[in-house]
């Protein structure tokens, strides 16, 4: 190999690749520093059934109160699912 052809090869590999590697380090810390700006999305709300049927239908507070108090004795085991299903639907009749 000559001199000419050594030099060729050094310029092509420093230059090109060179510059390749400028733009994936510059892309990388891009990307960091515009997602690192953001803040983190919230996570999704997981509402209670009774949070969820006052969301969905304007029903009075009182009604409600009644809805999450059954809502925990159902939780708590206090209700089967069925009972909660009868005594909610009385309590949303109302």
């Amino acid at each position: 190999c000559d001199q000419e052809s050594l030099l060729f090869f050094f310029f092509f590999f420093v230059f090109l690749l060179g510059g390749w590697c400028w733009v994936v380090w510059g892309s990388m810390l891009g990307g960091l520093l515009v997602g690192g700006g953001r803040p983190p999305p919230p996570p999704p709300e997981q509402l209670s059934a009774a949070a969820r049927v006052a969301r969905e239908q304007a029903v009075p507070e009182s009604v409600q109160a009644e809805l999450a108090a059954l809502n925990r004795r159902k939780d708590n085991g206090q209700l089967s699912e069925a009972e909660y299903e009868q005594q909610r639907a009385k309590v949303l009749s109302r």
